[in-house]
């Protein structure tokens, strides 16, 4: 999400403390106003057309896998020719007016997501906490203040947890690394969660690298790719590859009744991130703030629409690869990401035991923000402003 600037939240937060009461009048008359799109929806008798997968040059060895990422077809197949369904701030879930999804890491895992973005944040920069280690990363959104999930290595226990559950799953995370923590400082979290046994290391040059298959990430146990947006050190930590060296992105700042394309937000690289949510302006005292908004999931997250974007891709000759979108459990995402892998759908889901993983202690930064709706959500948008001040 992206925020207001820190002036604007400032007044906000001022206005707030003044006792100025109009903000959830203000939120209900935006709300009532706001554009849905309304996707096209195929006929009964017609599968959405999905883009063709480019074809690998020279002889490919079968996989001993039995199944990749729940299907057979995907064992022989190159990561760059696979789709993945992925969420955009994977941890950022739950009853607060940060939240992109309805369901936490456990359940995204278990229903069959297997693309992650993670924000990495440093939680005692604000005064608030300063009983947080400055060296550790926490996954918060926007602020710590407004939504912190904890700290980065309790998360990644539960991916540990999965991938020695499930042996055949072939998972990929996406780090924004908002705070410039160092390599060595986000590799210790991956080896505090035990983690750092299942990456993949990518070896030579970046361009036009050529993908393992996942069945032989999957013979191999390297069944984990892990990217960052800034501070990657190869020397240091190898397998913390720099994602624009590897993937490329479509725009993540469409708004609600926009269309989506395909165009590229840096130089094309062999992974597409094709970022598939929308956002919705929130009024805050004459302000305008960016939001997830959970109200249009149902018509941006069909079959059709994914797949149509997808077919934009196909067009300008780009497979897409992480299916990104807010809320995924609302829609067909999974649907559309079989389409688009052109295999049979069937469902992704397993059941995973989590209770050797982290304790329950994800939970927003403080009570009063939990339920971050009407008048309370200019309160913790108000003090998030104070906080990056701070």
């Amino acid at each position: 999400m992206k925020a207001a600037s820190v002036v604007s939240l400032l007044v906000a937060s001022v206005a707030l403390a003044l006792g100025v009461a109009t903000a959830q009048q203000a939120v209900a008359a935006r709300d009532t106003t706001v554009r849905v799109p309304v996707p096209l929806i195929p006929r009964a008798a017609e599968a959405p057309r999905v883009p063709r997968v480019p074809k690998t040059s020279g002889a490919q060895r079968r996989s001993s896998a039995s199944k990749c990422n729940g299907y057979s077809e995907l064992c022989d197949r190159k990561l760059n020719l696979v789709a993945f369904p992925t969420t955009h701030n994977s941890f950022a879930s739950g009853d607060n007016i940060a939240a992109n999804q309805n369901k936490g890491i456990p359940d995204q895992l278990d229903d069959g997501i297997r693309g992650f973005m993670l924000d990495l944040h440093n939680a005692s920069s604000s005064t608030l906490f300063r009983r947080a280690s400055a060296s550790e990363p926490y996954l918060c959104h926007t602020s710590c203040v407004l939504l912190n999930d904890g700290p980065l290595s309790d998360t990644l226990k539960y991916f540990t947890t999965f991938l020695e559950a499930h042996s055949e799953e072939v998972i990929s995370i996406f780090l924004e690394n908002d705070d410039n923590f160092s390599a060595t400082t986000i590799a210790q979290a991956f080896e505090d969660a035990g983690l750092d046994k299942f990456v993949y290391t990518p070896s030579g040059s970046s361009t036009n690298y050529t993908w393992p298959t996942l069945g032989e990430m999957v013979e191999k146990n390297t069944r984990l790719v892990v990217l960052v947006d800034r501070n990657s050190d190869t020397k240091s930590v190898p397998w913390l590859v720099y994602d624009r060296n590897y993937a490329v992105q479509t725009p993540y700042t469409v708004g609600v009744g926009s269309t989506f394309g395909c165009s590229l937000m840096t130089d094309a690289q062999p992974l597409l991130v094709m970022n598939h949510f929308v956002y919705t302006n929130y009024s805050v005292l004459s302000m305008e703030v960016e939001k997830p908004s959970p109200d249009t999931a149902s018509s941006v997250n069909t079959r059709q629409s994914i797949v149509d974007q997808a077919n934009v891709c196909g067009a300008a000759a780009r497979f897409p690869n992480f299916i990104t979108v807010d809320f995924y459990d609302v829609g067909d995402l999974f649907k559309a990401v079989a389409d688009i892998n052109k295999v049979q759908y069937s469902s992704p889901s397993v059941s995973t035991d989590f209770s050797s993983a982290a304790s329950d202690s994800h939970t927003t930064s403080a009570a009063s923000l939990s339920a971050a709706t009407g008048s309370t959500a200019v309160l913790a948008i108000a003090v998030s402003a104070l906080a990056l001040l701070l």
